[in-house]
């Protein structure tokens, strides 16, 4: 016999089409997020897969410009990605973290001036970077308060970091003499909205090495 379905079997029919599009569309925020975090964070799982500096993004920048929590992620990534070339000693990654120029402020430079800036570029950084490391081969930087963004439209990342190793490479003219490095210091890093470090302001200690040095270049 031909005819229309029964009533009950149309309902159950709906029932399942019913369920399906529910479920489809609690999932579909999910997968969402997941590509907006794989778009805007994609290098903050694995750091050193990117070495040199990329322009961030149309999305990107729309996130940073709004001053989103993810805006923030990205900004406190470009920091860890500074410290995290410290640690592999790579120059290259370290240097794709500045802007062409910026500008440096070390409270407790050596020479007891607290307000001098000092405007630098990338390959000067990454020089200084890589004499420090030449010295102290075995350097390990961790954290005592990792990169955090400030609140608000705030683009300032402060970390509270220290150091680790000794004092048993040969660097600028000066010979190891076996000392343990270990300092620290507190650093704010002023993240642009192309993703780039324009300003530091930092508050730290030095090593021996450091201070042999500029005892030397200022007899």
């Amino acid at each position: 016999k031909v005819g229309y379905p029964s009533q009950s079997l149309t309902y159950r029919t709906l029932f399942v089409v019913y369920r399906m599009y529910r479920g489809f569309f609690v999932l579909l925020p999910a997968l969402f997020s997941n590509v907006i975090k794989e778009l805007v964070l994609g290098d903050k799982i694995k750091l050193t897969d990117n070495k040199q500096y990329e322009k961030p993004n149309m999305l990107q920048k729309m996130l940073l410009s709004m001053h989103t929590s993810w805006g923030k992620a990205m900004r406190e990534t470009v920091v860890a990605k500074y410290f995290d070339g410290v640690n592999q000693q790579n120059a290259e990654q370290i240097a794709s973290c500045f802007a062409d120029q910026a500008r440096i402020r070390d409270v407790c430079n050596l020479s007891g001036n607290s307000k001098l800036v000092r405007a630098v570029d990338p390959s000067d950084l990454s020089m200084r970077c890589m004499e420090f490391l030449a010295a102290h081969p075995d350097t390990v930087v961790d954290y005592y308060y990792n990169p955090t963004c400030g609140g608000g439209d705030s683009r300032w990342v402060y970390a509270h970091w220290f150091e680790t190793g000794t004092w048993k490479g040969k660097s600028c003219g000066l010979e190891p003499e076996g000392s343990p490095l270990d300092v620290e210091g507190q650093t704010r890093f002023l993240v642009n909205d192309d993703l780039q470090i324009t300003d530091l302001v930092v508050t730290r200690t030095f090593s021996d090495w450091e201070k042999k040095l500029y005892e030397v270049r200022n007899s």
